[in-house]
């Protein structure tokens, strides 16, 4: 039987190796252990340095804040100039736009986000298309088009004027507006450039327009000026009924005959309701091509 040494230490199973990463690019050993040692330290350092400030990390990020906009305007990197273009036959909405920025001379040029000066702007919903650029090292660049007025809409209680983008100008008058595209409907602003754009293309159509109502958020019906209806698809389909219906009054002078309905819903076919015989009447599509 071999004899055992009682002196020789025999290592202990129960001890563990500490935790490590292993960099491979470098074949390092980095214990975890440590790596959480040393974020402990920070955050109490962190800590111990709001106490000593006063007890708040909020003050800690205005001092911060405050010595980074030192540093940045003895560097040369402050903002020095806010210009706004695109408006200049309106003053005062540029300097609407200019305080909407939220921007002043002097403010670290780091910290003036486009992003965020173009959220602010378009805050204001009286400018449009709005494009905001850094230009280093000291000028901030605001574009934007006023908004233009598209349509008219009766909200049920009366008329109010919308932009294009959908949106309803709240200072416009809709008096200063007659000629514009009227319409009526749950949801009509929202979609009102689309069927502007797309009449636009059918000045035939738009010329005899009287109102335009949104059914289901989905669609709308045309009441022409004579008193027919047009019934156009759902949206994705407008344009191209709507260039059928051009054609057909081109080659068959469709919107001067007698009908209280143009249907033209179905994709290949338009159905109509003639004004003075019941019934609906289905005609060979002479716009196809």
């Amino acid at each position: 039987m071999p004899k055992v040494n009682r002196n020789q230490s025999v290592p202990s199973r129960s001890r563990r190796r500490p935790a490590t990463i292993v960099d491979e690019s470098t074949g390092e050993e980095i214990r975890v252990s440590s790596i959480l040692f040393g974020l402990v330290m920070l955050i109490a350092i962190i800590v111990a340095t709001a106490a000593w400030m006063g007890g708040s990390l909020s003050q800690i990020e205005t001092r911060f804040g405050g010595f980074m906009d030192d540093t940045a305007r003895m560097a040369g990197v402050s903002v020095n100039d806010v210009s706004v273009l695109g408006l200049e036959q309106n003053p005062a909405l540029a300097d609407d736009v200019r305080a909407a920025a939220m921007i002043e001379p002097g403010e670290n040029m780091f910290r003036a986000d486009p992003k965020l000066i173009r959220h602010r702007v378009e805050g204001t919903r009286k400018v449009l298309n709005v494009r905001v650029h850094r230009l280093w090292p000291g000028q901030i660049v605001i574009i934007a088009d006023a908004a233009e007025p598209v349509a008219l809409w009766h909200d049920g209680k009366e008329w109010t004027v919308v932009d294009g983008l959908g949106r309803i100008l709240p200072d416009a008058n809709a008096d200063d507006h007659k000629t514009l595209v009227r319409l009526a409907g749950r949801g009509a602003p929202l979609a009102a450039p689309a069927l502007v754009k797309a009449l636009k293309e059918a000045p035939d159509v738009a010329a005899r327009l009287a109102i335009a109502t949104r059914v289901a958020d989905r669609r709308w019906d045309v009441r022409l000026v004579n008193g027919a209806t047009v019934r156009l698809p759902e949206d994705t389909g407008m344009e191209s009924a709507l260039a059928r219906l051009t054609k057909l009054q081109t080659r068959t002078a469709l919107l001067q005959r007698p009908v209280t309905m143009i249907d033209l819903r179905n994709k290949g076919r338009v159905y109509l309701s003639p004004a003075l015989e019941g019934g609906a009447i289905k005609v060979a599509e002479a716009a196809r091509s």
